[in-house]
């Protein structure tokens, strides 16, 4: 049985609300640390992943401009 996406993310929040209403104070302090460490590291990492893509684009276009 397959589920979409939406699906998923709805089952994921009423799980997260559920497990965090139950759990001990220790996890939920553990899982908000991770979370904070993980969300700096993506909010470090996207603008080398944008630049990665966009400069090679750059790049190519510059090749046929004289043409």
């Amino acid at each position: 049985m397959k589920f979409g996406l939406l699906p998923r993310i709805i089952t994921a929040i009423i799980l997260g609300v559920i497990v965090g209403s139950f759990a001990p104070l220790w996890f939920v302090k553990t899982a908000a640390t991770f979370n904070d460490i993980f969300g700096s590291f993506i909010k470090f990492v996207i603008p080398f992943i944008i630049i990665a893509f966009i400069i090679p684009g750059i790049g190519q276009i510059g090749r046929g401009a004289g043409k």
